[in-house]
């Protein structure tokens, strides 16, 4: 692309070149076509045609006027040039004398056209084994490897003179570039100005008005001042300002300033982008040959989906080549389950990806979740996607954690371990969209590893231990004592007469979690107010959220004190009062739990008859006769 367009100011120059040879010849204007299109032959290889009318004119300047240009390449694969009108004007005392100074090359009505090698196919790693995938990556790799020392052998940037142009306009002209059998893409380029142009690494003001044709169009306006050493093959960008409209609803601007290797295809670059609200600062490296073939340190005061671009060009290829089919996929299995939609993971963008990042956002929105103060470090090679360390704020809290998706292989598998220490409770249930009945802070811990390609099958195979422990919990719209009062009131034969709380206050509330084939398990729950323990086992799936648990409470005399009818004596504390919850997490927490009077009754009875018993042999045989049946009765 750029030599293409260094070729379009060349030619206009080697004109006016074999023009002033032929000073004598100027009403000749036939004659001076002629022998510049042979010119141009012998310096490009390339074919001119004049068509329509053409004007030499010697003072003030030396200028040339073509209309209806046309320039065929070589080699079909080259392209082809034309222009509705080319004019350019050169300084004719320095001609003279053998150096070239242009004043001005204007263009209009440009049409570039281009012919690229066909896309390859869409990739589709998904039905690959292990071997097949070990042998896509090294082939990669070894690719990669000959590129890179290809690279450089042959200056990208070459053209068959030097050129120092004032002033240079291009205006309502375009590029095409059709992929051999295929599409055509096309750039539309209202306006472009660059002001003293060459080649020897000296500054050139530059300014465009570029547009991506498509559903939404890509308007792109740049300005700025650049640097270009046809000898050391670098383009230098002292600054560069950049503005972008239609990739998303919001106007994004980019200042970036660095260096461009164009024959090693690396780029060193300082940048500051701006989306709506959104600001990142910092460094990107891109280093075609190299791994990381992106390396970035930046800095955001938030969240934006812009930073997805890091994937890099051809995970974004192999992602969008992928999404149509996942979409399809995901849409069938829809069809046969009315869960929640089961999504593929992006294996295939995943296994293209060579991305290193080191990233500090001051907040990141995902849905209702809010993290303040996010440190991270990513590494994403040949489809493992490693981060080693994640910190932030959430919720109140503080997050420690690191995570680490393989899909190197065949079967993806999903490692994550860390700490989220002082979260207020309340805010991350409503976060989750779940009622926020518990209220106070919780301590949690985890261990965890899953298996699978899509979102369902890594929560299906989600295992391993969490531990949770609170401060301060407040179990909002179940009042427990309440709950056990009424079934003791119950045994007692009486009505309780106080108004009991509707919410539950725990003294302390801790909870073990084993994960495993799609359910989170207690084992177990234990809690304490201030006279009952609750011993609990259970599980909820976490799919459908649906739950399932019992509890065993233990009750002390001190409960008399909410309600006379609420009195406990030893029958009663002697035995474990069996609570019962199930239902699903999103339906009427006042339904979820009752007590199991039956089971109350049958204990008690059994007690009874055991205590009876013991009496009878104390009475018969003695005390210590009557302590050895309690212990074998299990009293």
């Amino acid at each position: 692309m750029p030599r293409i367009l260094l070729y379009l100011i060349a030619i206009p120059l080697i004109i006016v070149i074999a023009a002033a040879v032929l000073v004598p010849l100027l009403l000749d204007k036939e004659k001076i076509l002629e022998l510049a299109a042979a010119e141009v032959n012998k310096q490009t290889g390339a074919t001119l045609r004049v068509e329509g009318e053409s004007s030499l004119s010697i003072l003030p300047v030396l200028g040339v006027k073509l209309e209806q240009v046309y320039v065929d390449m070589p080699d079909e694969g080259q392209g082809s040039l034309e222009a509705r009108a080319l004019e350019i004007g050169v300084q004719l005392m320095p001609l003279l004398s053998g150096q070239v100074a242009i004043d001005t090359i204007a263009m209009d009505g440009v049409v570039a056209r281009l012919v690229t090698a066909p896309d390859p196919e869409p990739l589709d790693t998904s039905k690959m084994d292990d071997a097949q995938l070990q042998a896509f990556y090294a082939k990669r790799q070894a690719e990669r490897e000959a590129a890179g020392k290809s690279a450089g052998t042959e200056a990208a940037l070459a053209v068959p003179l030097a050129l120092e142009v004032a002033d240079l306009r291009i205006t309502d002209s375009r590029v095409e570039m059709t992929e051999a059998g295929g599409d055509t893409s096309v750039i539309v380029i209202h306006t472009l100005r660059g002001q003293g142009l060459n080649l020897d690494g000296r500054a050139m003001p530059l300014e465009a008005a570029i547009q991506l044709p498509g559903e939404t169009p890509t308007d792109i306006l740049l300005t700025g001042s650049v640097t270009l050493s046809q000898q050391t093959q670098l383009l230098g960008i002292e600054t560069m300002e950049v503005e972008v409209n239609g990739v998303l609803a919001e106007t994004i601007t980019l200042s970036t300033s660095g260096e461009v290797d164009i024959n090693r295809q690396v780029a060193d670059l300082q940048l500051l982008a701006n989306i709506a609200d959104t600001r990142a600062q910092g460094k990107v490296r891109y280093a075609s040959f190299e791994s990381p073939q992106i390396d970035a340190d930046l800095h955001l005061n938030q969240f934006t989906p812009a930073l997805l671009a890091l994937a890099g060009a051809d995970a974004a290829a192999a992602d969008a080549a992928a999404a149509d089919a996942a979409a399809a996929e995901a849409g069938s299995e829809n069809e046969k389950s009315d869960g929640d939609a089961d999504v593929p993971l992006p294996l295939d963008a995943l296994r293209v990806m060579d991305t290193r990042a080191s990233l500090f956002i001051d907040e990141v929105v995902w849905g209702a979740h809010r993290v303040t103060d996010l440190k991270a470090r990513l590494r994403v090679v040949n489809g493992a996607a490693i981060l080693p360390t994640v910190t932030g704020l959430v919720h109140g809290g503080k997050l420690d954690m690191k995570a680490n998706l393989n899909a190197k292989h065949s079967l993806a598998r999903l490692n994550t371990q860390g700490t989220l220490s002082d979260v207020d409770i309340s805010q991350a249930l409503a976060a989750a969209e779940v009622e926020p009945l518990l209220s106070g802070t919780a301590n949690l811990n985890w261990k965890l590893h899953a298996q699978g390609n899509s979102s369902n099958a890594l929560t299906s195979t989600l295992r391993g231990p969490i531990d949770l422990q609170t401060q301060d919990a407040v179990l909002g719209e179940i009042g427990v004592e309440k709950m056990l009062c009424e079934a003791v009131a119950l045994v007692n034969q009486e009505a309780l007469s106080a108004e009991f709380p509707s919410e539950s206050r725990f003294e302390a509330l801790s909870v073990k979690i084993v994960m495993g084939e799609g359910k989170a398990m207690l084992q177990p729950l234990t809690a304490r107010l201030p006279d009952v323990r609750l011993l609990g086992k259970g599980a909820l799936d976490i799919n459908s959220m649906d739950f399932e648990t019992t509890f065993k409470a233990t009750l002390s005399s001190g409960l008399e004190k909410l309600d006379p009818a609420c009195r406990v004596n030893q029958r009663i504390t002697e035995i474990d009062w069996p609570v019962v919850c199930s239902g699903n997490v999103t339906g009427e927490p006042a339904k979820w739990c009752k007590v199991d009077t039956s089971a109350i009754v049958g204990d008690m009875a059994e007690n009874e008859l055991k205590r009876k018993a013991q009496e009878e042999v104390e009475e018969k045989f003695g005390k210590e006769a009557g302590d050895a049946l309690k212990k074998f009765l299990g009293k």
